[in-house]
């Protein structure tokens, strides 16, 4: 069984009894009462987004090497310092110049929002680049405490957390099956390691 099975059939057990019947895009509301870490999930994997758990750093390597191996990753566009760390441990190549073409970027998010399952991001995630100029596959750094109800929670806490730097270009990404649309500019592979910190 592939990865994507099990994940669909740990979110969903009757997934499995129906992969191969069409089935329309639908996702969970805050009428079911669900913890929110699980909602999140739910309503990401639905979007079209491939969601990794990562209970320590080593299963952040792990998965690293297994997007690596399974993708061919060439190069990752990635600007952060403790990112950079964890792809040169991971012996993924990888560059911070704004010319580069890469076909993956690695990046942290502000704020993993339950509500429809989106990864908010602003320009100090993206130094600066709009979300068309970012690669068509994204590896999300994230961790249990950035997820939040919905988005007016992540600007309350944005603005709280950040006081007067707020960032500019504050934006949304989401799975492809969130645009029905798979030739459009924002419509990414996104690539969720939601981290425990330890």
């Amino acid at each position: 069984m592939s990865m994507w099975k099990k994940i669909k059939q740990f979110l969903s057990p009757q997934t499995e009894e129906k992969e191969d019947e069409d089935t329309e895009l639908e996702f969970v509301t805050f009428k079911t009462q669900e913890p929110i870490d699980v909602l999140f999930t739910k309503n990401f994997v639905a979007g079209g987004g491939f969601f990794f758990y990562c209970s320590n750093e080593q299963e952040v390597l792990e998965n690293l090497k297994y997007i690596s191996d399974n993708e061919q990753i060439d190069e990752v566009l990635c600007f952060d310092s403790k990112l950079i760390s964890l792809l040169g441990r991971s012996n993924i190549k990888h560059t911070a110049s704004s010319t580069a073409k890469s076909d993956f970027a690695m990046i942290e998010c502000e704020y993993l929002v339950a509500f429809d399952g989106a990864i908010m991001l602003s320009s100090h995630q993206t130094n600066g680049r709009k979300q068309e100029d970012l690669p068509q596959n994204i590896i999300v750094y994230a961790s249990p405490s950035q997820l939040v109800s919905n988005i007016s929670e992540a600007l309350q806490r944005l603005k709280s957390s950040k006081g007067d730097n707020i960032p500019t270009g504050i934006t949304s990404i989401r799975g492809k099956n969130m645009h029905n649309v798979d030739a459009s500019s924002t419509a990414k592979n996104i690539y969720l390691f939601l981290v425990e910190q330890v």
